[in-house]
């Protein structure tokens, strides 16, 4: 990292504190906070440290740091506002230090826009309560990106506000550090885009939306620059830039999710039901065809007048199926004589002529004729893909042309739940590893509970709690995504349960304004690994009055 940047970060953000007074105080805010936290396990509990904006290591058996952060509004007028924030964390192992946010961000008439690392994104329902957003959420560090869009719902005057509309296209960087095998690519360039549009002018207000995030360009280990095609990964389509698989498939790679549901404002409280439908091709993106049965369906109620119970939320989800246990694409046989074995069996090239495709790859139905492409088909499956449908596997966060996938800085960009090949390989028994991608547990059913409120006007509490059945991936179950061997000792041959938990009480003190003093206790139990840790952090966020 740049000690130089990190350092003038903190000199500024001091700088902004000691004269917060001969400033326009209306435009100012700022924080400073102290963290630490302690872990009977290397492997932390997941909600000490998940859905934390990366801010903490999820590794390791202590922690402390200090975080200083500002924000400065640069204009504010009707047509156009321009915040500027700066963060740091500056860890007592030093080398784990970060610059965490500089941005500016604002709206010019209708339009926002962020720029640089912020710890924003539009499509965030509430990452504190909920287990966070599939993809877009607050799992890992901020990226640096560019976001242009709609953030929040705009209605459309010409309905009569009846339709109101979001969306928004980011081009982002991932800067880590991302050379780990040779099918991994540094500088990796992150496109995402979301747009919803929602029923207004009633109490309850259904919705829907689409969420996708693409992975292209880069560098591979041995220097070669990746090819980039814009458009064909904007539309996720082929590439004849690309060439090889990326000419006949999406250019890049691709995750993405349908969300959809409903907010209600009633008298009781605010209501937001969502049933999000992740995919990672097109299969999974026409969800009317049956072969996407994975969701994360979940409730969030924020009742109005009871202060005891300001939050609750409960959410089931399923990520296990993966448009099936068939692999991907039709191959070859490994024993046809010719030398495509093994490569994939394309159907425009047998044209027409199914009763010699038969018979030449497989000698004993030399008796048969009159084959038709959908018997093919069929035969393939029975034959070659245990009976299963092809195009499954969808191996969600993964990618074989990207080794590392949606992972930043080591954490997942998109649901917590996931564990990288680096965690998986801290609690579970060795197998001989595949070792093609690196998520090595995505296949992950369970519910979440989660509830907040206050004992006392100064007294708050969070508590949550998630079970989950872990089933790893299909990529290490057998010899890759294209393979039926099985991975002999796979440490999720038989599914893991888990339950993850955490207890937040955070206490407003009177001594000092704006002075909070949080401790979280959190237990991880089950099958993978056990492990309790706390934290105590100490948080000062004045409020800066005209």
């Amino acid at each position: 990292m740049d000690y130089k940047i990190l350092k003038s970060l903190f000199v500024a953000t001091l700088l902004l504190i000691s004269n917060s007074k001969v400033v326009a105080q209306e435009k100012l805010t700022y924080d400073a906070s102290f963290h630490s936290l302690v872990s009977s396990d290397d492997v932390r509990p997941m909600w000490l440290v998940a859905n934390e904006w990366g801010r903490f290591n999820q590794f390791g058996s202590s922690e402390s740091l200090l975080e200083l952060g500002g924000s400065y509004k640069v204009f504010d007028t009707q047509n156009f506002t321009l915040d500027a924030g700066i963060r740091g964390l500056v860890n007592f192992d030093f080398t784990e230090s970060a610059l965490q946010e500089a941005y500016l961000s604002g709206q010019l008439w209708f339009i926002d826009f962020s720029l640089g690392k912020e710890q924003y994104s539009p499509v965030i329902i509430n990452d504190e309560l909920t287990s966070g957003l599939f993809l877009l959420n607050s799992n890992t560090r901020p990226i640096p990106k560019i976001t242009l869009g709609i953030f929040d719902y705009l209605p459309l005057g010409f309905t009569n506000n009846w339709v109101e509309v979001k969306g928004g296209m980011s081009q982002g960087w991932l800067n880590d550090d991302r050379i780990e095998k040779s099918n991994s690519a540094n500088d990796v360039l992150l496109h995402e885009k979301f747009a919803y549009m929602r029923l207004g002018n009633t109490k309850i207000k259904p919705y829907a939306g689409l969420v996708h995030s693409a992975l292209f360009g880069g560098t591979r280990p041995d220097g070669t620059e990746i090819p980039i095609d814009f458009w064909a990964t904007f539309t996720a389509s082929g590439s004849a830039t690309l060439g090889g698989g990326e000419e006949t498939n999406a250019a890049g790679a691709h995750m993405g999710m349908w969300d959809f549901g409903f907010n209600w404002e009633s008298d009781f409280g605010d209501v937001h039901f969502y049933w999000q439908k992740p995919f990672a091709d097109g299969s999974g993106l026409r969800i009317y065809n049956g072969n996407n049965k994975d969701y994360i369906i979940g409730a969030l109620v924020q009742p109005k007048e009871l202060n005891w119970l300001t939050g609750f939320s409960i959410e089931v989800f399923k990520t296990d199926y993966q448009s099936g246990a068939g692999i991907p694409d039709p191959l070859y046989p490994v024993d046809y004589d010719g030398h495509k074995a093994g490569s994939i069996i394309w159907m425009r090239d047998i044209e027409d002529d199914f009763d010699s495709f038969m018979h030449t790859v497989f000698p004993d139905t030399e008796g048969t004729t009159g084959w038709t492409e959908e018997q093919v088909m069929h035969e393939l499956e029975v034959r070659l893909n245990e009976g299963n449908k092809y195009g499954g596997r969808d191996d969600y966060m993964n990618n074989g042309y990207y080794y590392n996938g949606w992972v930043y800085n080591g954490m997942n960009m998109g649901t917590a739940l996931f564990h990288t090949s680096e965690k998986v390989r801290k609690y579970a028994s060795s197998w001989d590893e595949v070792d093609q991608v690196n998520l090595y547990n995505n296949r992950v059913n369970g519910i979440h509970l989660g509830a907040e409120g206050h004992f006392s006007p100064t007294f708050k509490y969070l508590i949550k709690s998630t079970f989950t059945v872990n089933k790893g991936t299909y990529g290490e179950e057998f010899r890759g995504r294209g393979s039926w061997t099985n991975t002999q000792d796979y440490f999720f041959s038989e599914s893991k349960k888990q339950v993850y938990s955490l207890l937040e009480l955070s206490w407003n003190t009177p001594w000092l304004d704006e002075l909070q003093i949080r401790g979280r206790l959190a237990v991880d139990t089950g099958e993978l690994y056990d492990s309790t840790g706390g934290q105590i952090s100490i948080i000062y966020s004045p409020v800066v009055k005209k």
